[in-house]
């Protein structure tokens, strides 16, 4: 046979032999994941003791540890190496989803950069021609196994200040690591499957001298037990107290306003237990109803139980046991929580988890730990204590164990089981109907001292400008505006930067802290749980040193110019607060100002979506409220006004803090300085907009029958008049806050060029030089003759105010036109240089395309359309002449 005939056999032979093969094993998610650890194993990078202090785990080989890195990295950004960032170096990366490890085994020959420290090209580059790494892996190898502890690591070009030493880095990345493994711990799930604590024949016998000293003393503990409207349980939740094995209690039963018979409930059981005293009082609250138990009872030690839970019988002995037996304060014990602490859970099937452990001051400030429901404290200390705080609308307790924690030590764990805890749904519960934020507010008295701030707020130094940046799951975004914030800074005060790390993944402040390791003037403050905007940024604000603090987002950009004009606002007393204006990346503006509309309207701000010349324009500079995106305050008013309220997440907390001012203040305003230019990137950070309208109904129940009133005018110097106002999303007649958005419209323009004065909105890619061209001359003959003209860029084509224009011209060359929708409503034309010299009037040719008419012949050419054209033609008879 001949070519293709001998080809064809073998192909058939192998076929039908491949039917007698078996089948190959397809690979598992575990396979390879195992391959992908063989191969870091291979590089010869691991740094095993760094991958023990970021995991807190010991590892018996390199092997294990590149493993537990590949295998279990669980979402935290794992990394075998101080000198590999595996974020920093797919960024690199043609292909996005190649992984940091296959980029290393294929060894390709680019030479990239690994890390904020680590440049293999320039590491490279400085070794001697001969023998020179050839890859990015091999220039790894190479350093790891030939740099001293003073040898200086190739930073890539740009990083600030100079380079580490190996030393210097690796010490500072095992004590990042070291803190990062740490908050793990602090925010673990403090859940478990199973109990292993002490029965209660262990546990006595553990506690036998408090056991004894307390048949001894028979103190008497009084339980404090709200209610409201729960008289099924509640009959549980006494019957639990009286099987106690501890008999010389008081229970004081609070009724908060009952309507179901646990009236009738109480008087009956206080019948048959003379121990049982029922008070009754206006539905309150269950802080207040604890309050008025607080105040009636009678007894030596104080225990809390809430009327949905129960108590195992042996709760309250070994407590009492293990209190007069430590000399502690105060003592919990373990729970055991039927309900929702298992995804499982919400589908209706039974959990059991179990709770309950020891911990630190450090450990409390991260999260709550210590159910009230398990804490028994001395009548001392809840007396020193006080009263639960009413101004807290949810974690009252979490509250009262903090201030417990802080005036005496954290409680003592007992390891008994003593509560049995209902943690099921119910959307009456105050959990349900209150938002998470107030967490926040309970946590925010003890992460930050405000007294002491204000009393050395004159300390601070007036040559120093704090620039304060929270900073969530985003290095890049936080890289660049930090660097556009040291590149502007060289000519006027001094700055500090404070990047606040909202409990990111471990890579965001490793990059950040080894970027910026070399500039004195940036400092990363890793926070063990997400704090917010606004307590992170009163976090911020209690670790910076200047009078004068800037607020700014880590999604925003700074200009050249822009700190001085906007501290300059701050010389006049009546100005409690400047920001510069925003604007989007495609010129438009983002916020000028903050205005408001009356109640259930939420504020909105100044002209957004609006081109700049609008704002220009309007020179509108008094606002009752700005934005703390950008802006600028003396450090001294923040302090008084105690920072933003982290009840607000992520929202809204800006304004009210300027409301708040202004009660302080009355007659005085914020600034909006427009000389002061920020660009803002306004990124969509995970969760940034969870809280939107819970935001909404705080702010309206705080600030409802006094919002400011509404400053019409600041739109007339615009040439635009506001007409009304609309609601915004969600819709929905449940939703009782809605967002607000002001209907604008051009105002009726009077004078010589009444007929003429039309808004004309110049469409053109503005990194075409002709096209720019082009546009200065439309612009300059159209405003010439009375006309308001505006110019987008690309990206803002259809930016939401195009209906206030009432034409739309693109301006292009044939060969670079960009793709143009014309806009409804608005005479639609293109101005078009079809031999590509755009900038020469007298060579282009222009076009209605769309509009009241359309065509230069067309019957329909009236009114604004032939004004649009006698217009055109006129500037090219003009550029002709």
């Amino acid at each position: 046979m001949t070519g293709p005939d001998r080809r064809f056999v073998p192909g058939v032979v192998r076929r039908s032999l491949a039917r007698f093969r078996p089948e190959p094993k397809p690979l598992t998610v575990e396979d390879r994941l195992k391959r992908w650890a063989d191969r870091v194993v291979e590089f010869d990078v691991v740094d095993r003791p760094y991958v023990e202090a970021v995991t807190g785990r010991s590892f018996g080989s390199d092997a294990d540890a590149a493993r537990f890195v590949v295998t279990a990295d669980g979402g935290r950004g794992l990394t075998p190496s101080p000198l590999i960032e595996p974020e920093w170096l797919q960024a690199q990366l043609a292909d996005p989803k190649m992984s940091w490890y296959d980029f290393l085994h294929q060894e390709d020959d680019r030479l990239v950069e690994t890390g904020p420290v680590f440049d293999a090209a320039a590491y490279v580059g400085s070794l001697p021609e001969a023998g020179r790494p050839r890859t990015t892996l091999d220039a790894l190898r190479h350093f790891v196994a030939h740099a001293g502890p003073e040898t200086r690591l190739p930073a890539p070009a740009g990083r600030p200040g100079d380079a580490p030493t190996w030393a210097e880095h690796r010490e500072a990345s095992l004590a990042r690591a070291r803190a990062f493994a740490a908050d793990q711990v602090r925010t673990r799930r403090r859940y478990r499957s199973t109990w292993d604590g002490l029965d209660a024949a262990a546990a006595r016998s553990r506690y036998r001298r408090g056991l004894e000293r307390a048949t001894a003393e028979q103190p008497v503990v009084s339980v404090v037990l709200p209610t409201r409207d729960r008289a099924g349980s509640l009959r549980a939740a006494i019957a639990s107290v009286q099987a106690q094995t501890w008999t010389s209690w008081q229970l004081v039963v609070v009724d908060d306003g009952s309507t179901d018979g646990t009236a009738d409930l109480l008087a009956q059981a206080a019948l048959d237990d003379p121990r049982i005293v029922p008070l009754a009082q206006p539905s309150l609250g269950a802080g207040a109803a604890r309050n008025t138990g607080l105040a009636a009872a009678t007894g030596d030690v104080v225990a809390f139980l809430d009327s949905d839970n129960a108590w195992y019988p042996t709760h309250l002995e070994i407590a009492l046991a293990a209190l007069l037996e430590s000399g502690a304060s105060s003592v919990f014990t373990g729970l055991r929580m039927r309900g929702l602490n298992d995804p499982a859970a919400r589908d209706g099937a039974p959990v059991e988890t179990f709770r309950g452990e020891d911990g630190t001051w450090d450990d409390l400030l991260a999260g709550n730990f210590i159910d009230l429901n398990a804490l028994v404290v001395t009548r001392d200390a809840a007396d020193a204590v006080g009263p639960f705080d009413l101004r807290l609308k949810r974690w009252i307790d979490y509250d009262y164990v903090l201030r417990l924690a802080r005036a005496f030590d954290v409680p003592t764990h007992v390891p008994h089981l003593g509560v049995d805890y209902d943690n099921s749904h119910d959307g009456g519960r105050i959990s349900s109907t209150h938002p998470a934020s107030w967490q926040d507010v309970a946590v925010a008295p003890h992460l930050i001292d405000w007294p002491a701030l204000e009393a050395s707020a004159g300390d601070r130094s007036p040559d120093v400008v704090s620039i304060v940046m929270p900073v969530f799951r985003d290095w890049k975004l936080t890289r660049r505006a930090v660097e556009a914030v040291l590149a502007t800074s060289d000519d006027g005060p001094a700055v500090e930067v404070l990047l606040i790390d909202n409990a990111s993944g471990r890579s965001v402040s490793a990059v950040l802290d080894s970027w910026f390791g070399g500039d004195d003037r940036v400092s990363v403050h890793r926070q063990a749980r997400n704090l917010n905007f606004g307590l992170g940024s009163d976090v911020g604000l209690a670790l910076s040193t200047g009078s004068r603090v800037v607020m700014l987002n880590n999604d925003t950009e700074v200009q050249p110019g822009w700190l001085a004009p906007l501290l300059a606002a701050l010389d006049d007393e009546d100005v409690l607060g400047a920001q510069p204006l925003l604007l989007y990346p495609d010129g438009t503006v983002q916020a000028a100002g903050t205005l408001f509309g009356g109640d259930k309207v939420m504020p909105w701000h100044f002209l957004a979506h609006h081109p700049r010349l609008d704002v220009d324009r309007a020179d509108a500079r008094r606002f009752p409220a700005v934005t703390a995106a950008a802006a600028a305050f003396r450090a001294s008013d923040l302090i008084r006004w105690r920072g933003f309220d982290p009840v607000f997440a992520n929202g809204l907390e800006d304004v009210d803090l300027c409301l708040r001012a202004l009660d302080e203040r009355p007659g005085s305003h914020f600034a909006v300085v427009l000389e002061s230019v920020v660009v803002h990137h306004e990124s969509t950070s995970p969760g940034r907009d969870d809280a939107r309208l819970v935001n909404r109904r705080l702010f309206d129940e705080r600030w409802r029958g006094r919002y400011p009133d509404l400053d019409a005018g600041c739109y007339d110097d615009a040439g635009l008049r506001l007409v009304g106002i609309e609601a915004g999303e969600p819709r929905g007649h449940d939703v009782m806050v809605r967002s607000s958005r002001p209907l604008v419209v051009r105002a009726p323009r009077s004078g010589p060029w009444e007929r003429d004065g039309l808004r004309w909105a110049l469409k053109a890619d503005l990194s075409d030089a002709r096209a720019v061209a082009a546009c200065a001359r439309l612009r300059g003959f159209l405003v010439f003759h009375g006309h308001d003209v505006v110019v987008d860029d690309v990206a803002a084509f259809y930016r939401s105010s195009c209906s206030i224009d009432d034409v739309a011209v693109l301006v292009a060359t044939a060969e670079g036109a960009p793709r143009f929708v014309p806009q409804p409503g608005a005479v639609n034309a293109v101005w078009l240089d079809e031999d590509g010299r755009v900038d020469d009037p007298t060579r282009a040719s222009f076009t209605i395309l769309a509009g009241p008419g359309a065509g230069d012949d067309h019957p329909a050419v009236t009114g604004r359309a032939a004004v649009v054209l006698d217009q055109l033609r006129a500037v090219a008879a003009e550029a002709s002449a």
